[in-house]
């Protein structure tokens, strides 16, 4: 007789259960904490912390109730109950993450991943790792936490900085990560005040040293223009790595490569489209070589149409203060008259060629008018004295003309234009148009950090002092590798099919997004039976049929939803 059945909704907790299995993390934190007698080893909380932020797509929050309305046994072992992970247990478990040293643990947990998928298979003599970082704000107050660093040998605090949330009111945090084909290769939490520079200088040794014994392959290092100082480029060739980044906009060589290459019109380029969308941005390029810091690199001057498109707000704003300060040199330049006709018009060559930069057009003519000569001298004029004459003068009469289409398609593409910077001077190698798509490719990397980006609702346990700030920006990054995998297979197995995924909404996909794929997994659900002969576990068919699909796309089926996971206690 059945005593109770209980429907529990899963989700893609099953399936961020296996995966983490596949992976061996579980077993590499534990090797690595070497502990015995906790109720719940390390490892395992760590997997009910990825578990819960996995399937619910955002920040870590109330994880012991997130448990209990769930088949626990089924995500993490026979005899784990949701009581198992209150939290001061996964409290406790973010300390000793951080004594076991996250910086070094990280990046052999990151690399060992990537060489399960075989990531770097895809490539040949060449392996591009694109790297940025990303601020993340932190909300509430937490009685414990300063801005000092917790002790000497890790300077790590949570403070205020440079935002690029636009939060400089709040104290955050710092995300740095490289990727190689959108798989986190490896990553680090930092100090909220840690500036780009820097961070390059000391990411570029992390990678050189994680990668030196992994691979024959050469690395290309690919970031944004704050890799682009003295120190860094030295670096950079001491350690033989290769790069690619974009000039630094204030650079003085920047402006005369702009202008070297706007002089040169015909010398333009055409690349056309790089993306695939049928409104993607169309590209011209010019090649120079050119001297920086004692060193010969290859600078492309890039003009870009869907940059040109996000400069109209500026476009906007440069017209209204143009239109200003013509005005005031026109007033000043009507008031002045010429006593020749040839004077008028050299002042008014003069004007124009004074602005030959605005984007509005002057139309000057020169008008003429008689002017009454005054007496020689002061006091009531004698009787026989005649009156003055009268003398012709010349003024300028000025008008200001708003710019023409053609004029302001010109100003955009010239606003559009940057200068990326190689030190890969053989085109034969690599060509200019694949230093372009090498760079573009840096999407691939900043997309991943949306994934950081939900809000922080984060219980105050978990943010009490420094080092569990640090611990749990780790876990963040690790949910994010294991995201990043996800993508990695399901778009690896779906460049082999013929038939596109069906997603929510009836859209068709062969490159579909991790989260359109998790969206399908929601209404995931086990039924717990009770009877006399003890509980039975049932998994509800899917109401969607290609859930099967993407599971076999991942060594799964059905089952992982109703069979009771590897024990970790």
């Amino acid at each position: 007789m059945i005593a109770d059945m209980r429907p529990l909704v899963m989700g893609a907790s099953a399936l961020w259960s296996r995966l983490i299995d596949q992976f061996g993390w579980v077993e590499m934190i534990d090797k690595q904490a070497d502990r015995d007698g906790d109720r719940l080893s390390v490892g395992t909380r760590l997997k009910a912390l990825l578990i819960n932020i996995g399937t619910d797509r955002k920040a870590l929050y109330k994880v012991q109730e997130f448990y209990e309305k769930r088949d626990v046994e089924v995500l993490l072992g026979a005899g784990v109950s949701a009581t198992d992970l209150n939290d001061d247990a996964l409290g406790r478990a973010l300390d000793i993450l951080y004594d076991m040293g996250l910086d070094a643990l990280y990046p052999k947990l990151a690399l060992k991943t990537v060489n399960q998928l075989k990531v770097m298979d895809h490539f040949d003599d060449l392996l591009p790792v694109h790297s940025d970082t990303t601020s993340v704000s932190l909300y509430g107050e937490y009685a414990q936490q300063d801005d000092a660093p917790e002790s000497s040998e890790d300077n790590f605090a949570v403070a205020r900085g440079y935002s690029k949330d636009h939060r400089p009111d709040l104290k955050q945090i710092i995300f740095g990560q490289c990727t190689l084909r959108g798989v986190t290769l490896c990553a680090n939490v930092d100090k909220g005040n840690q500036d780009d520079h820097t961070w390059n200088n000391e990411n570029i040794t992390r990678l050189a040293g994680l990668l030196e014994e992994q691979t024959d392959k050469e690395l290309l290092y690919v970031a944004d223009s704050a890799v682009v100082t003295e120190e860094n480029l030295k670096l950079l060739a001491d350690e033989g790595i290769h790069f690619v980044s974009r000039l630094p906009s204030n650079f003085k060589l920047c402006q005369e490569l702009k202008r070297s290459a706007w002089e040169k019109e015909k010398a333009w380029r055409d690349v056309g489209q790089i993306a695939a969308a049928d409104d993607a941005s169309t590209y011209k390029i010019q090649s120079f070589r050119r001297e920086l810091y004692g060193r010969t690199y290859r600078l492309i001057a890039v003009r870009s149409t869907g940059l040109a498109k996000q400069k109209e707000h500026k476009l906007e704003d440069v017209l209204q203060r143009e239109k200003t300060a013509l005005e005031k040199a026109v007033e000043k330049a009507q008031k002045v008259t010429y006593s020749c006709a040839e004077d008028a018009e050299a002042a008014a060559k003069a004007l124009v060629h004074q602005h030959r930069k605005a984007l509005h057009r002057l139309q000057i003519t020169v008008d003429t008018e008689q002017i009454q000569e005054k007496r020689a001298r002061r006091g009531r004029p004698r009787k026989d004295e005649s009156a003055p004459g009268v003398r012709t003068v010349y003024r300028l009469n000025v008008k200001i003309a708003s710019p023409d289409e053609q004029t302001l398609q010109l100003w955009r593409e010239r606003e559009s234009t940057f200068v990326l910077i190689t030190d890969i001077r053989d085109d034969q190698r690599v060509a200019d148009e694949r230093v372009l798509r090498l760079y573009k490719d840096q999407i691939e990397v900043e997309n991943r950090f949306r994934y950081l980006k939900s809000p922080y609702h984060v219980g105050p346990v978990f943010l009490q002092k420094p080092s569990r700030v640090k611990a749990f920006g780790y876990v963040m990054l690790m949910s994010l590798l294991m995201y990043s995998a996800f993508e990695y297979i399901l778009r690896e197995q779906m460049a082999k099919e013929t038939e596109p995924l069906i997603l929510p909404g009836k859209r068709k996909s062969f490159r579909p997004t991790g989260i359109s794929v998790l969206e399908m997994f929601d209404e995931m659900t086990t039924i717990w039976i009770e009877s006399g002969d003890g509980r039975q576990r049932m998994t509800a068919r899917p109401h969607d049929p290609q859930i099967e699909r993407i599971l076999a796309f991942f060594g799964m089926d059905l089952n992982i939803y109703s069979e009771v996971a590897s024990s970790g206690c």
